[in-house]
């Protein structure tokens, strides 16, 4: 007796790409927020965020959130040490996003 399930594999893309982008935009705004806070601190002269914090929520898929503060707020944008960690980053989201592009367009 034969299945009649089957898989649907450009829904399933569509689905993986729109989760994708839903947990970037989520990270985002994690890392838009810790950003901005940060500089509050900062300008305030109070207990900072760790760098390393910054970096996880980043890591996580906030990158682009992180970019967006820096770019606002002027934060974090000459401190080399934060940008060589933050750009390899965006590398890594970069691949990710050509790879998920990549099959999008293959299958």
């Amino acid at each position: 007796m034969g299945s009649d399930w089957q898989l649907n594999v450009p829904a399933l893309l569509d689905t993986l790409l729109r989760a994708f982008v839903a947990w970037q935009v989520v990270w985002g705004l994690v890392a838009f927020v810790a950003v901005w806070r940060d500089k509050q601190l900062a300008q305030a002269r109070e207990g900072r965020l760790p760098e390393a914090t910054l970096h996880r929520f980043e890591r996580l898929g906030g990158w682009a959130g992180s970019w967006a503060a820096q770019q606002v707020f002027r934060h974090k944008t000459r401190k080399v040490a934060y940008q060589r960690v933050f750009r390899g980053i965006c590398l890594w989201w970069a691949v990710a996003w050509a790879a998920l592009l990549a099959l999008v367009v293959w299958i």
